[in-house]
């Protein structure tokens, strides 16, 4: 039997709800349990997803392990995807002026395994990385994630002045059309320029940012149109100690400036002086359509 599961939706920050997928596999009596999979320790230092309880409880993403030579992902603790958290590589991508990259599981006919679909970047100095999943195989916006995750030591930050970083940005997102009819998958790749205020606020600092020149693709990763629309990344406060940038508001704008989605975002430092930002973003529009789940990689 399906299950149906209802929705949620998202005002200031992402809600909190499960949902369970369009497949006819029998009814377990609850949401399925998270992959007992122990995260890699060597990935990262420091890293950040939203499955760390910063947002929804069904971005549940909780280590991503990159493989270069099978240009492969493994991504943890999203259920039904692949039993080997497998995610292999899009060719047919086409994404224009961007160094992020789509990938997708691998469903085994009559497994009961969903589709989902990923976007990753490694940064050009390897220091971070950022991963995005989503899924149109379920109720809702069912399950996914994001993780910024720094590949070395923890960062020396400065104590104070104004830096601003330039780069990039990918997310995927799932578009509902209906209940269990017609819901898809899309990517949207874009240009990131955040600030950090090293001395300001006092002793914690802030970084704050803005994603421009959107471009919308299917899920095959061809090039659907442009976008109108932004993203403002609201005043994040530093955690020195760590590196991090702690999580807080992110608003999707529309061309007149009108909020038209609302959420969150949060970040790492990375690089021996902190010369990189690694974020990850989440939105949910405000017709409570659209769940988009992304990551941003800057330079200064």
């Amino acid at each position: 039997m399906k299950r149906i599961v209802a929705v949620c939706t998202l005002t200031a920050l992402v809600a909190a709800c499960g949902n369970g997928p369009r497949s006819d596999e029998p009814d377990s009596g609850g949401d399925p349990a998270p992959e007992d999979n122990t995260p890699d320790p060597n990935t990262g230092t420091r890293s950040v997803f939203f499955g760390d309880g910063t947002s929804s409880s069904n971005l549940t993403v909780n280590n991503v392990v990159f493989d270069p030579a099978s240009d492969t992902l493994v991504i943890n603790n999203i259920p039904f995807d692949d039993p080997d958290n497998q995610y292999v590589r899009i060719t047919t991508e086409n994404f224009v002026g961007s160094g992020f990259d789509a990938y997708q599981s691998d469903p085994a006919p009559g497994t009961g395994e969903q589709q989902y679909f990923a976007i990753f970047r490694r940064s050009d100095t390897g220091n971070s990385q950022v991963t995005a999943a989503t899924s149109a195989e379920f109720i809702g916006f069912g399950f996914g994630g994001a993780g910024a995750q720094r590949l070395g030591a923890d960062p020396t930050l400065p104590l104070n002045g104004i830096l601003t970083y330039n780069g990039e940005y990918g997310a995927v997102r799932t578009v509902l059309n209906g209940v269990g009819n017609g819901d898809r998958v899309e990517y949207v790749t874009g240009d990131a320029q955040l600030t950090a205020d090293f001395g300001d606020f006092d002793e914690v600092g802030a970084v704050e940012g803005r994603v421009t020149n959107r471009v919308l693709y299917d899920d095959t990763g061809a090039q659907i149109a442009t976008l109108s629309d932004s993203i403002s990344l609201a005043n994040g406060e530093i955690d020195f100690d760590n590196g991090l940038i702690l999580s807080t508001d992110a608003v999707l704008l529309d061309a007149t400036g009108t909020i038209a989605g609302n959420g969150n975002w949060e970040g790492v430092f990375a690089g021996p002086n902190g010369e990189e930002i690694a974020g990850i973003v989440v939105l949910e529009t405000t017709d409570n359509t659209t769940r988009e789940i992304g990551g941003i990689v800057a330079n200064r």
